[in-house]
């Protein structure tokens, strides 16, 4: 797709503009599965993002023939995305655009996406006016351009609630688009789910969903074992048999091949059996099936993006097992179902950014698995969820800016996994999840100015990794974990005004990952761990002032994320955590107030603040050091007025950042001292002395 200007070219009648902006909204902010980045596909690479698509006429520049300018962008574009409704099949222009486009690239990337009325429709006497496919969607079209009578057969999604709905036809639009199977993309997506919450997510579900995204696939073979063996016992009703068959082996025949509809008329028809029996007479074997026909309506309409409906029925899940917990109280597989519900509750609501629901149900789910650790200390499997229950509550206590909350849930999940580590004869999986714990304090402590245990975590974090790489000199994982740890490290060092011991550590965290550049080249994620360790590296240089070596590395960065940008421009995080600190150190480091204004000049012009989204502290600090940057230019030219304007600007950038930013407070420290603007966070008395950010360092490295 790299030599395509656009992703998509998305053409639809401006009476389904409604739908047609919501499309391209989703897919231009669809982020791809992490482990399917980079996959060869005949269409190349896998891209991380589908961006951009070329949604409206209105995006053309108004200099030269509209009908030009429109061939133009379908000839730049890898593949058609046609919203499919009556009125885009009685629409000239998309017919129009959808035969030049089968002209120019043959009809193997044209994607129909159903809005509305009926595919085919016209063959049917009467039903003319449902047709939603145009003419040049319905025929083949010749190199000629001359739409036949021959039929196509358009690739389609059907957005209908009685089709794939939204969710699932996106997916499908998705995964033609990047050239992987809808079902591959199905189950990606549901490990994505599940992984969210840092790593620990897929891994609290092993031996549960871990095949399968969206099959409970531990807990249905378990329970078909046990028909198998108990079935004599259990004297289940056909009307059951036939619910067990329809929960097991017909879902299993249709996730493979994303009939996601097929299996939410399953789940709703087990649903339908057992609400018309009372719960507190079903026997265990039907409350599991009953629980699990929840989870299955509950996992597709998740898929469907219904999150609300989702969270209803998990909770009904939960209501299940919890009855079933209830009758067997000290029943080890009991407790651990009902484990996995209340997680799905929580996370679900995490997912919808209810953080008190989702703290609601995570403890739940803490609580369930101290009662598995409790009922059999020596099960590894459960002890590892108390470490994963831990982790997940320290997540979201870190995003709800609970720092100290968050550190001792993390301390909880390190406790675990070194308890873990200790007994598992195989240490490299738990010291890896250890590591991440110790990772997990430390960005804790660092959101609160404890900075010196931040680094000291780090430390002990690095110590993890390294001996793993005793036992595996060639771990790249280990390495790669390293050399996050080690930038970091250097990160904190500078907040606390040590650059030079920042700038050593640093070069190890940059001269490890090149290294390890040097056996794969083509590793996105190696590309930019070297960048940032490049970027941390300049800084500490800049405050050490030796200026010659800074931008030398400097100039290696830029180049770097020049070229990781143009690899794949759809990662919009290359752009602003490994391109933008470069470009405001170049700004820093250039050697005269002329290429400064010229270098602030290309800044503005070649970035956007984003006053909507959420600015990353990285993101934001660049802004910030280039406005000041910007107001020292214009004081070094005699007009006070433009300063104090760039400094005002700065600070309002600064003053909406996260107070526990140290390189933030550091910069709103100087405004307020040094430029006079008030009002502006500061740091508390008591944490002071701990942060050490040498702003004035950096300002004076234009000098050099």
């Amino acid at each position: 797709m790299a030599e395509f200007r656009y992703i998509a070219f998305l053409s639809y009648s401006h009476r389904d503009r409604q739908i047609a902006e919501w499309l391209h909204r989703e897919l231009e902010t669809y982020r791809v599965p992490k482990r399917m980045i980079g996959t060869a596909t005949p269409l190349g690479p896998v891209p991380a993002r589908l961006h951009p698509i070329f949604k409206d006429r209105e995006e053309l520049s108004a200099a030269g023939s509209l009908n030009e300018a429109i061939k133009s962008a379908l000839g730049s574009a890898s593949a058609l995305i046609v919203i499919c409704s009556p009125a885009s099949a009685a629409s000239p222009w998309v017919n129009e655009e959808i035969r030049n486009y089968k002209q120019l690239n043959g009809d193997a990337r044209v994607f129909a996406v159903i809005a509305g009325g009926e595919p085919w429709a016209s063959r049917v006497p009467g039903q003319e006016e449902q047709e939603c496919f145009p003419p040049a969607m319905r025929f083949v079209v010749v190199p000629d351009g001359t739409i036949t009578d021959v039929p196509a057969e358009p690739i389609a999604a059907d957005l209908r609630p009685e089709g794939d709905g939204k969710r699932v036809g996106k997916l499908k639009v998705v995964a033609g688009l990047i050239g992987v199977g809808l079902d591959e993309l199905v189950r990606r997506e549901a490990q994505r789910r599940q992984r969210r919450l840092r790593y620990a997510v897929a891994a609290s579900l092993a031996g549960m969903t871990v095949t399968s995204g969206l099959a409970i696939t531990a807990v249905v073979a378990r329970d078909e074992a046990r028909q198998q063996r108990n079935e004599a016992q259990l004297q289940r009703t056909q009307a059951d048999g036939l619910v067990e068959f329809m929960l097991t082996d017909l879902r299993k025949k249709l996730e493979p091949v994303g009939r996601l509809d097929v299996m939410d008329t399953v789940g709703r028809r087990a649903l339908a059996y057992y609400s018309r029996q009372d719960p507190t007479k079903l026997d265990p074997d039907a409350l599991g099936r009953r629980a699990r026909a929840l989870q299955l309506v509950a996992e597709i309409r998740n898929l469907r993006g219904d999150s609300e409906g989702a969270l209803a029925a998990f909770r009904q899940a939960a209501g299940t097992t919890r009855e079933l917990l209830a009758r067997d109280p000290n029943n080890g597989q009991r407790i651990f179902d009902h484990a996995q519900s209340v997680f799905w509750v929580g996370y679900i609501a995490w997912q919808r950014g209810d953080l008190k629901t989702g703290r609601q149900f995570f403890s739940e789910y803490l609580t369930q698995a101290q009662k598995l650790v409790r009922l059999d200390p020596n099960n590894y499997t459960w002890a590892a969820e108390l470490g994963f229950a831990n982790a997940n509550l320290g997540t979201l206590e870190l995003d709800d800016s609970q720092p100290a909350k968050s550190l001792e849930y993390f301390d909880g999940a390190e406790k675990v996994f070194a308890a873990v580590r200790a007994r598992a004869t195989d240490k490299r999986d738990p010291s890896y999840y250890l590591a991440q714990e110790i990772a997990g304090k430390a960005d804790a402590r660092r959101a609160l100015l404890d900075l010196s245990g931040a680094l000291n975590d780090r430390r002990r974090e690095m110590a993890v990794y390294q001996s793993l790489l005793v036992s595996d000199p060639n771990d790249s994982k280990a390495k790669e974990g390293l050399a996050v740890a080690q930038f970091r490290s250097a990160q904190l060092q500078l907040e606390m005004g040590s650059p030079k011991r920042a700038a050593a550590t640093a070069s190890d965290s940059y001269d490890g990952i090149r290294r390890l550049l040097t056996q794969d080249s083509s590793n996105r994620l190696w590309q930019e761990i070297a960048i940032k360790a490049a970027n941390i590296r300049a800084e500490a240089l800049m405050m050490n002032g030796d200026l010659a070596a800074a931008r030398e590395t400097n100039a290696w960065a830029l180049d770097s994320a020049v070229k990781l940008v143009a690899a794949d421009h759809t990662v919009a995080d290359w752009r602003t955590d490994c391109l933008l600190p470069a470009r405001w150190m170049q700004v820093a480091l250039s050697k005269d107030f002329g290429a400064t204004r010229s270098l602030i000049a290309a800044f503005n012009r070649d970035f956007v603040w984003d006053t909507k989204g959420k600015v990353t502290a990285d993101e934001r600090f660049a802004w910030v050091m280039v406005d000041v940057l910007d107001g020292l230019y214009w004081r070094s030219v005699g007009n006070a007025s433009n300063a104090r304007s760039s400094f005002a600007r700065a600070g309002s950038r600064a003053s909406a950042a996260n107070l526990s930013d140290a390189r933030l407070l550091a910069v709103a420290a100087y405004l307020n001292r040094n430029q006079h603007i008030s009002g502006l966070p500061q740091v508390a008395p008591a944490m002071a002395s701990r942060v050490r950010y040498d702003v004035g360092a950096l300002l004076n490295s234009q000098r050099g």
